[in-house]
């Protein structure tokens, strides 16, 4: 993965995707769990691609974290970046979590399991919920890294 894009390390560039991504895919899957006429058609598909894309943008912002990261030795033990970048690499789970509880919520309505639709209703709001929470953890970690003069260039 590229470094840097126009002169400034590509991971900055590319967390913005995830920043303004994941409230977005948190509150259509909220959305969708709360609106059964969103859990079927197009609605329910778009959700997905949605949530999809987040983790994609979600993978990509650690692969340029990692890059960053590797290119800049003196930031390897320095505590605020080291906390930042173990928040990073779990991030990625929430949204794939975030993702399985909306098709499993998608796939419960086409198939008419009541209570199963229910349940994948609950646990749906809940990861979007939990993939909100840690995004803000990791971005506070990173903007604490950045914003304290560890991360300068």
């Amino acid at each position: 993965m590229t470094y840097k894009i126009f002169d400034l390390p590509s991971h900055i560039l590319v967390i913005h995707l995830v920043v303004v991504g994941i409230p977005v895919a948190a509150l259509a899957t909220v959305g969708m769990a709360v609106r059964p006429q969103w859990r079927s058609g197009k609605i329910g598909l778009a959700i997905i691609i949605v949530d999809a894309l987040a983790a994609v943008g979600t993978y990509i912002a650690r692969l340029t974290g990692e890059a960053f990261f590797n290119n800049q030795p003196g930031l390897r033990t320095l505590k605020q970046v080291i906390d930042h970048k173990n928040l990073g690499m779990t991030l990625i789970w929430y949204l794939l979590g975030l993702l399985v509880a909306a098709i499993l919520l998608v796939l419960a309505e086409k198939y008419e399991r009541p209570p199963l639709t229910t349940v994948f209703a609950i646990l749906a709001a809940a990861v979007a919920v939990a993939a909100v929470v840690q995004t803000v953890r990791v971005g506070d970690a990173g903007a604490r890294a950045t914003w304290s003069g560890y991360i300068t260039k």
